[in-house]
């Protein structure tokens, strides 16, 4: 396993606040040529909380978002259901469904069901490529039935980075950050290394920690957090990334959808 210098990782981490908080701008083109929106951590069916409403709010949000700029498709991050409920996983398929746009998903700690349940469901594997006229969606897997916490395949990953398209953008979806705690001493080093390789990766997307909402750069990629849309902890808001491109460059934006305001941004 590779590890981080902890001072390096601490310089990453405080420098991602003022990065963050960078004003989120445009080039002299008004309308993008790509643009998305990332949400996580639904947690359909956990106790003691309202997370049908959570899921009919983020819905109503994000169709509100698509009429005003359109949107060319939805990730969901991982953690759709609670866990020990993986029954209601059509469920949650039932709500996103009802997106107006196409939507991908990928597989958090908390859905715990197969492979083969997974595929049998949402049409593709775990571990899954996108390829979008716009874009290359790598959607990689960082959990098992059990809902342990994984690094996500190296070998395929690297396999997938072989024969993707050059010339747009490659966004990386995993649940788990590949980096496990605030120190930066437990790291999954083969991610690291591929991301290193293939630095057409332009960013990195996790869920899991409902308390980041944050973006910041690891290498040349950028590591971006949507803090959670449904769940009982995390963030104060709810809220979901929006991720746009204006020719070459990227931007981001975090954004409360409950009190309807932006949190941070940045470009990458």
């Amino acid at each position: 396993m590779v590890s981080i210098n902890r001072r390096t990782f601490l310089q990453i981490s405080v420098g991602s606040a003022s990065v963050s908080l960078l004003s989120h701008c445009h080039t002299a083109d008004p309308t993008p040529s790509l643009r998305f929106a990332v949400a996580s951590d639904g947690h359909l069916g956990e106790p003691n909380t309202p997370s049908d409403t959570y899921y009919t709010d983020l819905l109503s949000a994000l169709g509100k978002l698509h009429q005003s700029s359109p949107l060319d498709f939805v990730v969901i991050n991982g953690d759709l259901i609670h866990q020990g409920n993986s029954g209601l996983l059509p469920n949650a398929k039932a709500y996103l469904d009802k997106l107006p746009v196409p939507y991908y998903v990928t597989r958090g700690n908390h859905d715990q069901v197969s492979v083969a349940t997974w595929q049998q469901l949402w049409g593709y594997p775990t571990n899954h490529v996108v390829e979008l006229p716009k874009a290359t969606l790598i959607l990689l897997d960082t959990s098992d039935e059990t809902g342990a916490y994984l690094c996500g395949d190296a070998v395929w990953l690297r396999t997938a980075m072989t024969t993707v398209r050059t010339g747009v953008p490659v966004f990386l979806f995993m649940h788990i950050p590949f980096i496990h705690n605030a120190q930066g001493t437990d790291v999954c080093g083969d991610i690291i290394k591929v991301l290193s390789d293939y630095p057409s990766i332009r960013a990195v997307f996790h869920g899991h920690d409902h308390t980041k909402d944050l973006g910041l750069y690891y290498g040349q990629a950028a590591l971006l957090f949507d803090a959670h849309f449904g769940s009982s902890w995390g963030t104060a808001y709810r809220g979901y990334r929006v991720v746009e491109q204006h020719g070459s460059d990227l931007s981001t934006y975090q954004y409360d959808y409950v009190n309807q305001k932006q949190v941070n941004s940045m470009t990458f």
